[in-house]
């Protein structure tokens, strides 16, 4: 599984890895919004730098090569990808661009002046800038790709994972194309109480590190066909070969359990409870968080979105009727009416 599999090991080594406080673990999911330079330039990466922070917008990291670059990016997703074309970049860019979840990416080329590229299909980026930068056209093109690839594809700004209308049409895309896979629908449980708890910024971090977990273990599993949205909220979908969707589910249940405690302070983790409100305002204990997962398969029954997603849905609901972080896979069998 070549730069996933190897990944893998290191986000593994991250769970499992001592924590030295609360905080320290919960800031590993924290997702900043980004921008990656990949420039073995000092004087390019220091400028671009420097241009970047001015605006005071954005975490900028800048690496000097490829190394780590795949993993990286599966960990924490940026905003905007920025590569100069000193480094090799061909086959980096096309591992990007084939990733269902990621080929949405924007990412801009850096060239030399006298550089002239015919054919564009070998560097499927977004947009080009000369060296040496102007700092006015850099900040411009910069700010223009990132709205652009929100524009034309929908993408949540908390996760930066795909949102409902690439998700529909990836479905859909399935669907059309006869691909036997998996459709999961995952969902937070006692969310709504814990953003009562803590407010919502300690609930966006339980967002983004579920985001992550669930990416980072289904591109673990199934690099090549797996996807992973969301619908928005505490709700996500991904989508993986059915034989796999089993061993999928359960990393991703089990692995939120261990990491889940760490989100809260010490005295509610040792309680395995809060104290909150219910919708009514009544006082009420509610455990610590847990996932729920729904299921279904498709075998050819199904030739909609609605369809499929109906299905999973009810799933996703039954799946909820069960305490704790559990999965629940769909083996009925669908067929379409005459």
């Amino acid at each position: 599984m070549g730069y996933f599999s190897s990944y893998r090991r290191r986000f593994e080594g991250n769970i499992y890895g001592n924590r030295r406080s609360n905080i320290e673990s919960r800031d590993f999911y924290i997702l900043m919004e980004s921008i990656v330079v990949i420039s073995d330039n000092e004087l390019t990466g220091s400028s671009i730098l420097k241009y970047l922070k001015d605006l005071g917008k954005f975490d900028v990291t800048i690496l000097t090569s490829t190394e780590g670059l795949i993993g990286r990016i599966y960990n924490a997703p940026p905003s905007l990808l920025i590569m100069d074309n000193g480094i090799s970049l061909k086959n980096y860019v096309k591992i990007i661009r084939d990733d269902p979840i990621f080929s949405h990416l924007p990412i801009i080329i850096l060239l030399e002046k006298e550089e002239f590229i015919d054919r564009w299909d070998d560097y499927p980026v977004d947009d080009f800038i000369f060296k040496p930068i102007d700092r006015n056209n850099f900040l411009m093109r910069v700010a223009l790709s990132i709205r652009r690839a929100c524009r034309i594809v929908e993408i949540n700004p908390l996760t930066m994972l795909p949102g409902n209308t690439p998700i529909i049409k990836e479905v859909q895309n399935r669907l059309d194309n006869s691909i036997q896979f998996a459709l999961a629908y995952a969902d937070l449980d006692n969310f709504k109480p814990y953003n009562d708890r803590y407010g919502f910024t300690r609930g966006d971090e339980i967002i983004r590190m579920t985001g992550r977990l669930i990416t980072n273990i289904v591109k673990s599993y199934d690099p090549k066909h797996g996807f992973v949205g969301h619908i928005g909220g505490d709700d996500f979908v991904f989508m993986v070969a059915s034989e796999k969707v089993g061993i999928i589910s359960d990393e991703i249940v089990r692995n939120f359990d261990k990491i889940i405690p760490s989100f809260y302070d010490a005295e509610d983790t040792e309680r395995g409870h809060i104290i909150s409100h219910t919708r009514g305002g009544k006082e009420k204990r509610f455990s610590l968080l847990t996932i729920s997962i729904g299921i279904t398969i498709n075998r050819k029954w199904f030739h909609h979105y609605g369809e499929i997603s109906s299905a999973v849905t009810k799933i996703k609901a039954h799946a909820k009727d069960y305490k704790g972080s559990v999965y629940r896979i769909d083996r009925r069998n669908y067929h379409k009416k005459d």
